[in-house]
């Protein structure tokens, strides 16, 4: 009887080791990472790389990479035209006389329904006037655009934040901003 308890026992011990031997946990450790991206970016730099990337002559033979060429092209003509049209819709609202003569220079650059929104059209006897420059403008990924001005109007410095949309070469849709520093 002794044998066979202590062959039991002897058997469970084993059994425990051979167990507690055999299972070993692994921990597996995942990281990930999540890169954002900007909301906007400045359009000055994306149309210079898109510029030095169509430079390049390309010889080709298939008309799928034709097609896909003069596209790219096109969306770098359409980029240069935007860019050209927001800067003189940034020069027309930085420097003016009076509010009648902003409203002028921006009638050429505006649709109907965008003047009148905002008013454009109508005479004023305001006699507030602006000298500044654009410093920058930018683009998010649904084509709307923000142009930041810096101003002196009646000899106070202040910011300006414009945001447009462009359609057919015109601006459609526009929001005035100014910027106040709180701190």
């Amino acid at each position: 009887m002794k044998k066979k308890v202590f062959l039991f026992v002897g058997f469970l011990c084993l059994t425990f080791f051979v167990g507690a031997c055999g299972q070993q946990e692994t921990k597996q450790e995942t990281i990930t990472t999540e890169e954002s991206r900007p909301i906007m970016r400045s359009i000055e730099t994306d149309t210079k790389k898109s510029t030095k990337v169509n430079t390049k002559t390309v010889e080709s033979t298939d008309q799928k990479e034709k097609t896909e060429e003069k596209q790219s092209t096109e969306q770098t003509k359409e980029k240069e035209v935007n860019t050209v049209l927001l800067q003189k819709y940034g020069e027309a609202y930085a420097n003016f006389r009076d509010l009648n003569h902003r409203n002028e220079k921006l009638k050429g650059l505006m649709t109907e329904e965008c003047i009148k929104m905002n008013g454009i059209d109508v005479k004023t006897g305001n006699a507030l006037g602006s000298e500044g420059k654009v410093t920058a403008i930018y683009q998010n990924d649904q084509e709307e655009y923000a142009v930041l001005l810096d101003c002196i109007q009646n000899g106070s410095p202040i910011r300006i934040l414009l945001l447009a949309k462009v359609e057919d070469g015109k601006i459609a849709e526009m929001t005035y901003n100014t910027l106040k520093q709180e701190y």
